[in-house]
């Protein structure tokens, strides 16, 4: 098995609060290169065990479509059942368990949510701006990305979707808090985690005041850190390709 190697920039403490208000101080490094992860591949390891990764990733029926409708399903206005879903991948049978997210309101009033669109378009953009405005990061060895929620924001807006700020805050909060459970047709656990393991947000008057300022963490889905990871050194490796074949 080959050595993998990191090139580390610089080593520093991240301190946040989770969603229970807890401090969290995690080690960030980022890498040297122009790109996200400086990894070292064996030659003969095929590109296809890396794209059918985050083939499966995206393929997993994740987001429920239907806001209005899941208004409709919840009990009392507050409690959505767990949502099960049977899906096939290159010919296997999975199936997803999606536990949905309680978030307490304004109002103090608990409401419960699954991801929905809005979840899967802030996931996009957050993946976005991990590879190509290089705020891509390593959380405790976890692939993740920085971000301010005016970068968010904008991002978004390029996209043609204008969301409010605390809109965007629901929905990090949603990915943080929901849980997605695949396992195939003979009840074999594949894997378990929520759409972002750790989210680490600066308190609401910080990010209100000083919103081109104060830095948001979020910690990648462990599938989608396997595949940025390739990802962006295979962009770094046609590049380096380019470069050398210019001066022949």
């Amino acid at each position: 098995m080959a050595e993998q190697t990191h090139v580390i920039k610089h080593v520093e403490k991240v301190r946040g609060r989770d969603l229970q208000g807890k401090v969290h101080v995690l080690d960030k490094t980022q890498p040297q290169q122009l790109v996200l992860f400086q990894t070292f591949l064996p030659e003969d390891d095929p590109d296809e065990k890396f794209s059918n990764t985050i083939e499966f990733y995206d393929a997993i029926p994740k987001y429920f479509s239907n806001p209005r409708l899941m208004e409709s399903i919840r009990k009392d206005g507050i409690y959505l059942p767990r949502l099960e879903r049977d899906f096939q991948h290159r010919g296997e049978t999975y199936k997803v368990t999606i536990r949905p997210a309680r978030l307490t309101g304004r109002d103090g009033m608990d409401k419960e949510y699954y991801p929905g669109p809005r979840e899967e378009l802030v996931e996009e953009a957050l993946r976005k701006l991990a590879c190509d405005r290089l705020n891509g990061v390593y959380l405790d060895d976890q692939a993740g990305v920085q971000f301010t929620i005016y970068e968010l924001h904008k991002e978004l807006q390029a996209r043609g979707h204008d969301f409010a700020r605390m809109s965007l805050v629901e929905s990090l909060r949603i990915c943080n808090e929901s849980h997605i459970r695949v396992t195939k047709d003979h009840g074999e656990l594949i894997l378990g985690s929520p759409i972002f393991p750790v989210l680490l947000l600066a308190r609401k008057k910080e990010w209100i005041q000083h919103p081109k300022d104060t830095r948001c963490y979020v910690q990648f889905h462990p599938l989608i850190t396997q595949c940025i990871s390739h990802l962006t050194l295979q962009r770094h490796l046609i590049h380096s390709r380019i470069c050398l074949d210019s001066r022949v």
